[in-house]
């Protein structure tokens, strides 16, 4: 993808330019007032939903990568925001998207929304998954060399799902063609409590991780959902001047739900882990 090789140039770019910045001092970590970072990512996915219908009832549990054929491996790019508004209080929020597609002859058949999919059809999908974790930070612990803070945000989910059917058929009549397509959307923003932890060897080297947990069962009817939600990331930071450095990150998630939201009614279970390759402002 083309946002993930400008990404990367950018990286190598400022990097390259480390001898012209070195002299700067390194803002103290803990006192930056903005953060901003810009990176790459590669997931991993793993990720099994079900859709769904008033008409049809219950759609089928379906795997994106056993049953439609969806690649599991998933790059993009990733960017954030924090906020530090007062020494022990922050801010932030992380984007990133990914999609998955896939194209695969079912061997059996497979419900989704409004439609049925018989054994034998070839059946095109695709999943366009947005991911926008919203945070507030409280430091409990804030020293010159350690912060550990309590956490409490919003993981937010949208979805969009499409798959597109088409078969041959034989009756007693003869053969004939059929095809079908179906979608669906939502929006899942999922309560989420934990704790992150920052480690500072030096002003220019850091360290840390951070998780979250949450399990969750509200609402009725037209907004329903429970199931739980797991987070977990460590990572490493060098800032190699007064207000950029670079970092490498390692993150795991993992979202088990029931959801009726919007067009979206069904189960939702995507998990995915990967490093990330980032560079980092601070001022």
């Amino acid at each position: 993808m083309r946002y993930i090789r400008v990404t990367l140039l950018s990286i190598v770019i400022t990097c390259i330019s480390y001898p012209v910045f070195a002299q700067s001092d390194v803002i103290k970590p803990g006192e930056e007032r903005f953060t901003f970072g810009l990176g790459a990512v590669f997931n991993s996915f793993g990720t099994s939903m079900r859709v769904d219908n008033p008409t049809l009832g219950r759609g089928s549990n379906v795997n994106l990568k056993d049953d439609l054929g969806a690649d599991q491996d998933a790059s993009s790019f990733w960017t954030s925001a924090e906020w530090r508004f007062a020494p022990r209080h922050r801010i932030g929020f992380d984007y990133s998207q990914f999609k998955m597609t896939g194209t695969r002859t079912i061997s059996r058949e497979i419900v989704i929304g409004d439609e049925r999919f018989p054994a034998g059809a070839t059946v095109s999908s695709e999943l366009k998954l947005q991911i926008i974790p919203i945070a507030y930070s409280y430091s409990l612990i804030k020293t010159e060399k350690d912060e550990l803070a309590a956490t409490l945000g919003v993981h937010w989910s949208r979805l969009s799902f499409k798959a597109q059917g088409s078969a041959t058929l034989g009756t007693s009549s003869g053969t004939f063609d059929t095809s079908n397509d179906t979608s669906a959307k939502g929006n899942l923003p999922l309560p989420l409590i934990g704790l992150r932890y920052d480690h500072h060897f030096s002003q220019r080297w850091s360290a840390g991780l951070q998780g979250g947990f949450f399990k969750l069962n509200f609402g009725e009817d037209a907004l329903k959902v429970e199931g739980d939600i797991l987070s977990a990331r460590t990572y490493v930071e060098y800032r190699f001047s007064k207000h950029y450095g670079f970092g490498l990150a390692i993150e795991a998630f993992q979202i088990d739900v029931d959801a009726t939201q919007g067009s979206w009614q069904g189960g939702v279970d995507y998990r995915y882990w990967g490093p990330q390759l980032y560079l980092k402002a601070r001022f």
